[in-house]
């Protein structure tokens, strides 16, 4: 079983690591990368299978993958006190 993903610069999550369990639950408000992380693990799936290219072009191409925010992020950004 994995017990640990990260990811990094993929759309809005710019460097999450998930400690992982039997069950697994992801909430949360609208636009907080909820759907990217499932992408992410889709992505890494179809590689797994040798479908990577499918699985890029169903994304949007490669561009369409990478970190989508913000060239730097702010202090009040880490600390969740101001929107990504």
């Amino acid at each position: 079983m994995i017990s640990t993903v990260a990811i990094a610069n993929y759309r809005s999550l710019l460097d999450l690591t998930l400690a992982l369990g039997p069950l697994n639950v992801i909430t949360g408000p609208n636009g907080c990368g909820k759907s990217n992380v499932y992408r992410a693990l889709r992505l890494l799936a179809d590689t797994a299978h040798g479908g990577v290219i499918q699985s890029l072009a169903r994304e949007g191409g490669l561009p369409s993958t990478f970190w989508a925010g913000p060239g730097t992020i702010s202090r009040g950004m880490r600390e969740g006190e101001v929107p990504v």
